[in-house]
C-alpha cells in the first residue's frame, strides 16, 4: 500500500460520514412537480391572448408545496396562497413563466365535497400569474381545474388539503385557460389536458445522501481490496 493511502482513505471516510450526519438534520423540504400537455380546443373572444389559437399544443410544468398553510378556516375548502414555487410552459409558438413583479401571485384553491345542483363535487385549481418572453412585464392569468362530480360524495379529495401526490385521472374534467388580468375571468385560450403527472421531487438532501452512501460503499471496498492484496515482495540486491 502506498504510504499514507489508508490514513488517507480513512479521513475521506469521516468527512464524507459527517456531511451526511449534517444533511440529515436538515428539514425537508415537500415539493411536488405536475407537468401536463394538452390542445387548445377553443377561444373566447375578448379573453383570449393574440398567437394562440385552436389545435396549438401545449406543454408545461409546475412545482408547489403541499405543506403551505391554510388561508381560510372552512373545513371544505382550501386557499393556499404562494404555494406553486414555479412555473413554464409552452403554447404554440409563446413561453410562458411565472410572473413575479406581484406578490401574492399564485395559489391553490382545493375543494371538497361541495353540492351543487344535486351533485357533489370535489375540485382541485391551481391559479398563478405568468408572462410571456417576450412581453415579461404583462401579466397574464393560467389557471389549471380538475374537477370530478357525482351524486355520491366522490373520496378523491379526503379533505382540503393539498394533496402530495393524486391520480389526474380519477377527475373526470381536466382542462385549464389562459386570459387576460384581472384574474375574475374563466375562460380565454382553453384547453384540455390529455396528459397530467404528479410526483414528489427528490430534494437535494435526498441526492446527496444517497451519493455519501456509494460514496461509502466504494470507499469500503477499496479499503478492503487494499487489505487483502498481498504485500510486494523487497528487490533483493546483489551480494
Amino acid at each position: 500500500m502506498k504510504a499514507g493511502g489508508l490514513p488517507a482513505m480513512q479521513r475521506a471516510c469521516a468527512a464524507v460520514v459527517t456531511v451526511a450526519a449534517m444533511l440529515a438534520t436538515v428539514p425537508a423540504e415537500a415539493v411536488t412537480r405536475l407537468s401536463f400537455s394538452g390542445v387548445v380546443d377553443s377561444v373566447s373572444a375578448g379573453y383570449a391572448i393574440p398567437g394562440i389559437v385552436v389545435g396549438d399544443t401545449i406543454a408545461g410544468s409546475l412545482l408547489y408545496d403541499p405543506t403551505v398553510a391554510d388561508g381560510q378556516p372552512l373545513n371544505w375548502i382550501g386557499y393556499y396562497p404562494g404555494a406553486i414555487s414555479g412555473f413554464s410552459a409552452t403554447m404554440g409558438a409563446l413561453n410562458f413563466t411565472q410572473y413575479t413583479a406581484q406578490s401574492p401571485n399564485n395559489e391553490i384553491d382545493v375543494i371538497n365535497d361541495d353540492f351543487v345542483g344535486g351533485l357533489y363535487r370535489d375540485n382541485l385549481y391551481f391559479r398563478i400569474a405568468v408572462a410571456e418572453a417576450a412581453a415579461p412585464d404583462v401579466a397574464r392569468f393560467l389557471q389549471l381545474s380538475f374537477s370530478v362530480a357525482g351524486t355520491t360524495r366522490p373520496d378523491v379529495l379526503r379533505d382540503d388539503s393539498v394533496p402530495a401526490v393524486f391520480e389526474p385521472a380519477d377527475f373526470t374534467l381536466r382542462r385549464g385557460f389562459i386570459t387576460v388580468i384581472p384574474p375574475d375571468v374563466s375562460e380565454g385560450n382553453n384547453f384540455v389536458l390529455n396528459a397530467v403527472t404528479v410526483a414528489p421531487v427528490p430534494e437535494p438532501r435526498t441526492s446527496v445522501l444517497m451519493l455519501a452512501g456509494l460514496s461509502l460503499l466504494w470507499l469500503g471496498a477499496r479499503l478492503h481490496e487494499r487489505h487483502r492484496r498481498p504485500a510486494a515482495s523487497s528487490p533483493t540486491r546483489p551480494g
